[in-house]
């Protein structure tokens, strides 16, 4: 196709009908495609591109949504421990009832301060918490 011709389909003075007016529309729509391609090309050039930072491993979420396993609540008798990991570490937090209360996990016992994240040695979340209260009360809390 001759250049002056292709001038001519992408001229918007220029009325097209019929065919050629359907050709036209082509035509601007590859002018259209190439710019956009040769502006992308140029800023890719000149270091203009985003470098995407990627999350860690506990914190990216998938089209499973796995969200539920890094944290739950567990609670028993107006007891409420809240069982998250955070950086790489589980820890339990307190979020209801009274002060004094301890975990007891594998024997040993873990002090919980409300609102005051607790570390914890487990691997996974587990099913339920033994929770001692301050009279020697033993309850145990479940999600």
């Amino acid at each position: 196709m001759p250049a002056e011709l292709y001038n001519q389909l992408t001229d918007s003075s220029v009325t097209h009908t019929g065919t050629d007016a359907l050709v036209a529309a082509f035509a601007l729509e590859g002018r259209l495609h190439r710019a956009a391609l040769e502006l992308a090309d140029a800023e890719m050039l000149e270091g203009t591109w985003v470098r995407e930072e990627t999350e860690a491993d506990q914190v990216m979420r998938y089209a499973a949504d796995d969200r539920g396993e890094l944290q739950a609540d567990f609670s028993s008798e107006g007891y409420t421990v809240r069982v998250s990991l955070d950086e790489g570490v589980w820890t339990a937090t307190q979020t209801a009832g009274l002060s004094g209360a301890s975990l007891k996990i594998a024997g040993d016992w873990y002090a919980l301060t409300p609102e005051d994240p607790t570390g914890l040695p487990i691997q996974a979340l587990p099913e339920s918490l033994q929770l001692v209260d301050l009279n020697g009360r033993e309850l145990q809390l479940k999600r």
